[in-house]
């Protein structure tokens, strides 16, 4: 397995790297808003172009530098599949993907942002790969959101909820099956972050309902919503 490397919270690089990586979400979801329908629509191909041929690219580049592996390098991780999603949803618009990129991609994002672990190392371009990639999904639900007028259906964040485990699984039973690691199911993130609590399998539990908390939290805006017509109704 790959050593994994992180970069100290709140040092200058972290700093540097999170205010880029804001800028140009910010500066995509204003282009796309100022954009007409046609121009949003295209922005959002060129969002998923670039987050599939990422997707794609980067195992060749793994290959080229020695670090491609079957235990560290499969798109296995949760951002992983929430970036090949993101692209796949800027092109097909569907309500599913959507749903799955908004509920694992914003909060998974947003703490592997925060709390930045690169799972391949930081050689080359695999350190700006990780805020493209990350980046990317954040960039992508908030576009389908604010952009294009996608939103989560009603009562969807406790189905996601349920539809997850599925994956996880999954995945669950390939890490057993190869001494993998992916999604952190076998050996906890060695970051400092404040839903890692104790070992395993207890952090995986605590890990899963803070999962769900989050996903309550970014459904809360469209709940609101939904409560307002139907009293209205």
């Amino acid at each position: 397995m790959i050593p994994h490397e992180t970069i100290p919270l709140f040092g200058q690089l972290w700093w540097q790297s999170n205010i880029i990586t804001a800028l140009v979400i910010v500066v995509f979801i204003i282009i796309g808003k100022r954009s007409s329908t046609e121009t949003a629509v295209s922005v959002a191909h060129a969002i998923g172009v670039i987050l599939i041929a990422r997707a794609v690219l980067i195992h060749p580049y793994q290959v080229y530098l020695g670090k491609w592996t079957i235990t560290s390098s499969l798109p296995l991780q949760m951002c992983s599949i929430s970036s090949i999603l993101a692209g796949l949803a800027m092109f097909s618009r569907n309500q599913l993907l959507y749903e799955f990129l908004y509920y694992w991609g914003i909060p998974g994002a947003f703490h592997s942002l925060l709390t930045p672990e690169f799972t391949l190392g930081t050689e080359g371009f695999l350190f700006v790969e990780y805020y493209i990639s990350h980046g990317g999904i954040i960039l992508s639900a908030l576009y389908a959101t604010l952009v294009l007028g996608m939103k989560p259906r009603k009562g969807s964040w406790w189905r996601i909820a349920l539809w997850s485990q599925i994956p996880i699984a999954i995945v669950g039973l390939f890490d057993w099956a190869i001494g993998a690691n992916y999604m952190y199911l076998c050996q906890k993130p060695m970051v400092d972050n404040p839903f890692v609590i104790g070992d395993w399998p207890w952090y995986i539990l605590i890990m899963e309902l803070a999962g769900l908390l989050h996903f309550i939290i970014v459904y809360i805006p469209f709940g609101l919503k939904y409560r307002h017509e139907y009293a209205i109704a």
